[in-house]
């Protein structure tokens, strides 16, 4: 099966929603309109010839960035996978357009943005778990439990060699 990748830029129609699959991936979906221009050749200017809507979905650390960092209206570039669906709905039948985005950002030709790395993407930055300092502490602790894991592996495999010896 061939997929389609696509560049899209356009402006967002709404605030990103948070959302999470079954197995509590968390994702988000928003839409992008998307406006066509081109030179009329008779006057020599530019005409809106027709606005595009795509709606987007992303996952995971991605889609968790972009809840905190997108709002309605302004412009981004979406890169991704597109999917075309067809529905009905009762007397109602049509077609959307649809992105899995792998990349997303700010489109720099209509203003400038700052980028912040986070350490863990937190879909609340209120929350007290989203604090650099506390995400320092659980890391480190998700490190200390490692080593005693590994440790403990170690010991394991001391016992055991010192069974096997002690058996010959």
């Amino acid at each position: 099966m061939n997929e389609t990748y696509v560049t899209v830029s356009g402006n967002v129609v709404g605030d990103p929603v948070v959302r999470a699959t079954r197995a509590n991936v968390p994702f988000v979906t928003f839409r992008v309109a998307s406006n066509v221009r081109r030179v009329d050749f008779k006057t020599g200017e530019y005409i809106d010839a027709g606005t595009n809507f795509v709606n987007v979905t992303a996952f995971r650390a991605l889609g968790v960035n972009l809840s905190n960092s997108l709002k309605k209206g302004e412009p981004v570039i979406v890169y991704g996978r597109m999917r075309i669906n067809q529905w009905v709905n009762g007397d109602r039948s049509g077609t959307t357009v649809e992105i899995d985005a792998y990349n997303v950002g700010h489109d720099l030709t209509w203003g400038v943005t700052t980028f912040s790395k986070v350490p863990k993407p937190q879909l609340n930055q209120n929350d007290r778990m989203a604090d650099p300092e506390v995400q320092e502490a659980a890391d480190q602790l998700d490190r200390n439990e490692a080593m005693v894991d590994v440790e403990l592996e170690d010991a394991d495999s001391d016992v055991q060699e010192t069974v096997a010896a002690g058996s010959r």
